[in-house]
């Protein structure tokens, strides 16, 4: 199969992707524009109490002001990086279906390809629509702002590649439905320990030294908290080359493990439901 013809599926597939969460209005709202914002919006609250009750001016050298800055940026940034429950790939395993998708001329994962394509493509409007009504509505200095068209730039280059390493990750985890049944408590699970590593609740460098030495060689920190530093300036180009190295080299891992679980997933599927 040549790449133009790969590249149409996946076009096609994202078209498809898209017309199918836009036809419910307020699944719409619900999925896609407010996804992602409870937890980094709920810590904001906690750190307000926090810093408020014992009249804190700096945590860890993280100002009030600062951290408001960066929890709302997570909150609006990071609705690029695909969550969880995007794809539906466990579903089709266990009822049987995938069957049709193994006859195609085409490679099965261009189809959750698409699903990828769409959905970044799809945040990072709704990402830029809720910046710009933000930065209109909220006070200058709690909003994030970009410390330059640099950082603006870098932030979004990791951010899509952080989410295409998130894609692998959950595409990994959808495909051990040939084996397990326990699919959605391993999504959770996975979520709950990347949104820590990542530093979706609080940043990764207001923890002990040691944890961010260890969770800097993850690409959920670099998907998550370092482009929200490296938009509102705490990072720089060195940490941005860093981190697309970290980036490059987990994706490459995540493809070879997504390939080996693929090849002996599909050597062991019946096609009855699992």
């Amino acid at each position: 199969m040549s790449a133009a013809h790969g590249w149409r599926v996946v076009r096609r597939s994202a078209a498809y992707e898209l017309r199918k969460v836009a036809v419910f209005r307020v699944g719409f709202v619900l999925r896609e524009v407010l996804a992602g914002t409870v937890a980094p919006l709920s810590m904001i609250a906690v750190y307000w109490a926090l810093y408020q009750g014992d009249t804190l001016h700096s945590l860890r050298g993280w100002t009030l002001t600062e951290i408001t800055r960066y929890l709302i940026g997570v909150a609006v940034l990071t609705k690029v990086v695909i969550g969880f429950r995007a794809l539906s790939v466990a579903e089709q395993i266990f009822e049987g279906y995938l069957t049709k998708y193994l006859v195609m001329p085409v490679p099965f994962v261009l189809l959750p390809l698409g699903r990828w394509v769409q959905y970044t493509a799809l945040q990072l409007v709704v990402a830029t629509t809720v910046w710009v009504a933000g930065a209109a509505l909220v006070p200058v200095e709690l909003w994030p702002w970009p410390a330059d068209a640099v950082a603006g730039l870098q932030a979004v280059t990791l951010l899509v590649l952080g989410s295409l390493c998130f894609f692998e990750l959950y595409l990994i985890i959808n495909l051990l439905a040939f084996w397990l049944d326990v699919i959605w408590n391993l999504l959770v699970m996975s979520w709950m320990v990347t949104s820590f590593v990542g530093g979706r609740m609080l940043p990764v460098s207001q923890m002990p030294p040691a944890l961010l030495a260890v969770f800097e060689w993850g690409f959920p920190y670099w998907s998550i908290a370092a482009p929200v530093e490296l938009f509102l300036g705490r990072l720089g180009t060195p940490d941005f080359l860093r981190g697309l190295c970290v980036l490059a080299v987990s994706l490459a891992l995540l493809e070879l493990l997504r390939r080996a679980v693929w090849v002996r997933g599909t050597r062991r599927y019946a096609g009855g439901g699992m």
